[in-house]
């Protein structure tokens, strides 16, 4: 019961507040969540939609005006059987994505308007592992991963599809429950009603897979943001002041390991793996410690593996708050290794200085495994870092590279 009435409060509260992600930027009171899910997951429409001469663009043309008045049909008198009855008119076929690119390629090579909206995209780094292509190819290949990311949400989150980790990353309700279907269908019928507001041919299902993450709770992509300003701020700060090649390496990368239970905030192997990067502190080897674990085990865990472990760190061995760096996101060692590599990049810290990887020996060995190279390039496309010299059973070497800022909203709690 308690669900219930917890689905319902969170429904009818988003059908309230949620036209104002699709409303100017003046207007009052948006929905933080819903705009920071945007961003982290969809940059390109986020860019669109701040794009005065494109976003016209876009919805005067018939052919893509097409697609928006489709999903715009009458909601039927009858309620929904099921959530795929509900979900499928705002999926994106394979021929509907090459439709549209083919189409968004054609307008951008005809308009200068679109030339500003690539640079920004390729300023960005958002598509960093399309940066190589034309900018046709290039505009077509951030929308064709947009446009698969929404199909992932609006599958898992709305019709209870399996994800790719189904212990960690299911859909929070029972889809079957006539209370869902219920909640996900008014949810769609405000996702079609806000669309108007922009009248952009990829609204609707934009607006329904963000609505759909905020209802189910997985805003784990942007609880703690934004983190240079928050649980990071005092490091940020410090790296402005920090001489790094007076220091064997730029940083010291400790990976996490959730507890499988919810009465432990740290789990023996997070204690563990602290321990062995606290030898390597202590020797001076780098300015800084970073802590990268997010909300994954057990199942909707309300502890973060880098919080606690930052919380460890300055309690138990007094690190100063300012010397450690949390990455409160990473659900996978792939993901460990890629926000890490962000942080860097976005804070100032050299990438092509080498940094050390710390966890206990099995995951070390896993790290500089073939296993875990072939799971980054099937589940990100690239190699997120370079391995150099293994210096302990604990510790290797490494080196960041640039792509990694590469958005993936195929892992959207996590993108």
């Amino acid at each position: 019961m308690m669900k219930k009435l917890l689905l319902f409060s969170l429904v009818f509260g988003l059908s309230i507040i949620s036209m104002a992600q699709t409303k100017q930027q003046d207007q009052k009171y948006p929905n933080k969540t819903l705009k920071g899910l945007q961003d982290k997951n969809f940059y390109l429409f986020s860019a669109i939609m701040d794009d005065q001469k494109v976003s016209q663009l876009l919805r005067e043309d018939e052919i893509l005006k097409d697609f928006m008045l489709g999903s715009q049909t009458e909601v039927p008198d009858a309620p929904p059987k099921n959530v795929t009855e509900v979900v499928a008119p705002f999926l994106w076929s394979e021929q509907k994505i090459q439709t549209v690119g083919k189409r968004l390629m054609e307008i951008s090579e005809s308009n200068a308007a679109f030339s500003s909206l690539i640079q920004k995209l390729r300023k960005s780094h958002k598509y960093a592992h399309f940066e190589s292509h034309p900018d046709d190819e290039f505009l077509y290949k951030a929308w064709e991963l947009c446009a698969k990311g929404l199909d992932t949400v609006l599958e898992v989150y709305g019709t209870g599809k399996m994800p790719f980790y189904q212990n960690i990353d299911s859909v929070s309700f029972d889809v079957r429950s006539k209370q869902y279907v219920y909640a996900v269908s008014i949810l769609g019928q405000q996702a079609r009603q806000d669309a108007r507001e922009t009248n952009l041919f990829f609204q609707p299902s934009l607006n329904l897979s963000l609505s759909l993450l905020y209802a189910n709770h997985k805003d784990e992509a942007v609880r703690y943001d934004p983190l240079g300003q928050k649980e990071n701020a005092k490091a940020v700060q410090a790296v402005k002041t920090i001489d790094f090649g007076a220091y064997d390496y730029a940083s010291i990368v400790v990976l996490g390991g959730g507890p499988e239970n919810y009465r432990d905030k740290l789990s023996i192997a997070g204690k563990v793996n602290l321990q062995l990067a606290m030898k390597e502190y202590r020797e001076n080897k780098a300015p800084f410690i970073i802590v990268s674990g997010g909300h994954v085990h057990p199942y909707m865990t309300p502890y973060c593996e880098a919080v606690e472990m930052k919380r460890e760190l300055m309690e138990e061995y007094g690190v100063p708050e300012e010397r450690i760096i949390i990455e409160p996101y990473a659900r996978h060692t792939t993901t460990n290794m890629r926000n890490a590599t962000r942080l860097m990049i976005e804070y100032g810290i050299p990438i092509d200085k080498k940094s050390l990887v710390v966890t206990n020996p099995w995951h070390s060995s896993y790290v500089e495994s073939n296993v875990f190279k072939e799971r980054c390039q099937k589940e990100l496309g690239y190699q997120p870092v370079d391995l150099h010299k293994r210096l302990s059973p604990f510790t290797l070497e490494f080196t960041g590279n640039k792509v990694s800022t590469h958005q993936n909203p195929y892992q959207p709690l996590d993108p």
